[in-house]
């Protein structure tokens, strides 16, 4: 019998290549030799992405000096191969790189993201793939922008360093003398319009240390940053699809650079990995994620894996921290088992604790 394992990290506990050894030392220990078990970590376009390039062969991991949402300096990755170059938000301008009592989403800003770019452009790269996901930030990218040249001024012409608190205070986007000649993808997993009740502020905003005055504030300013875009570049991204990613930065650096597009961050990978092929191939799938609810099922990982394995045939099993799903959505997806870690732990802390010893104890179902 052959297994694809082909899971997604569990977000705060393990990296998916962790997911994957967990799994096969299970199955292992339930059917020894008699399987062949492929594994296949993923990811979506988010953050985890750089790791799963990282495994291939052909991706170089580089080193950069750059700085964190707070200004603060540290040290991040980017990947290249050939002339393409592989950039990861969450490496500069993600959450993780705050404690809980430092969120603070009104001050965040991507520049650190932006002075990555400005060093591959530097380096002569014409080909950019910027994954989204897991940014603790909300200002529509112009943080990356600013840090490639791009100014923003306020209604006095003076300048405007950009966060999500100074949004509304934008009154004027200058581009640099030259503008940098490149090609953008943007990877996303979600579907969500800039603002609204849908959107980056009011879905993703709390997450993110925002208040409800806040989200409200950030509500305004990713409206005015769009008429801002609409008016003086000729770019209407109100109702982009996708383009709430990342605090509104799918939507922001579509507007500003004209050679970008967004793509989804798993059909992106599922290319690079051959992963039609690899499910097609299969006796059996089993994938899974931290947390699998009705958003899994929406465009992410679980959702476009369990297509792949509807087109082909193979049954699909999950494993994962915690299932909110019903029966009935499970049956829709074709979703054949569900093993959650939290019916075998004590409490969310032991489950998040020691989720690979969990995994590792599952007997799956034939």
């Amino acid at each position: 019998m052959k297994i694809l394992v082909a899971p997604d990290k569990f977000k705060g506990s393990l990296t998916a290549e962790q997911v994957c050894h967990a799994v096969e030392l299970a199955l292992i220990n339930k059917a020894g030799s008699e399987l062949d078990i492929i594994k296949q970590p993923l990811a979506d376009g988010g953050d985890g992405t750089l790791e799963v390039l990282r495994s291939m062969e052909s991706w170089q991991t580089h080193n950069i000096e750059t700085i964190d949402p707070l200004d603060r300096k540290i040290t991040a990755r980017y990947l290249s191969h050939q002339d393409e170059v592989f950039i990861e938000l969450a490496e500069a301008s993600g959450i993780t790189k705050l404690s809980t009592s430092e969120l603070d989403v009104m001050n965040t800003t991507t520049i650190g993201t932006g002075f990555i770019l400005n060093h591959v452009l530097g380096q002569g790269f014409k080909k950019i793939i910027l994954g989204l996901g897991g940014s603790c930030t909300t200002d529509m990218g112009l943080g990356i922008a600013y840090a490639i040249d791009y100014k923003f001024l306020d209604h006095m012409g003076s300048e405007v360093i950009p966060c999500g608190g100074t949004l509304s205070q934008i009154m004027k986007i200058v581009a640099p003398a030259t503008k940098p000649d490149f090609d953008l993808t943007i990877l996303c997993d979600i579907d969500n319009p800039l603002y609204g009740p849908k959107g980056a502020a009011y879905i993703f905003g709390p997450q993110k240390g925002a208040n409800p005055t806040q989200v409200i504030e950030l509500d305004q300013g990713l409206r005015h940053i769009s008429k801002i875009m609409t008016t003086q570049l000729g770019r209407d991204i109100s109702t982009l699809r996708g383009g709430g990613s990342a605090g509104g930065i799918a939507a922001g650096l579509t507007a500003l650079f004209p050679n970008a597009k967004l793509c989804s961050g798993f059909d992106y990978l599922g290319e690079k990995l051959d992963l039609p092929s690899k499910v097609k191939s299969a006796d059996l799938v089993i994938s899974g994620e931290g947390k699998l609810d009705h958003t899994s099922l929406n465009g992410k990982l679980i959702g476009k894996l369990s297509e792949l394995c509807i087109q082909h045939e193979v049954p699909l099993d999950i494993v994962c921290g915690v299932s909110s799903l019903m029966k009935k959505e499970l049956i829709q997806h074709h979703i054949r088992h569900v093993y959650q870690v939290i019916d075998m732990a004590q409490d969310p802390k032991d489950a998040m604790e020691n989720a690979k010893q969990y995994i590792e104890s599952i007997t799956f179902k034939s």
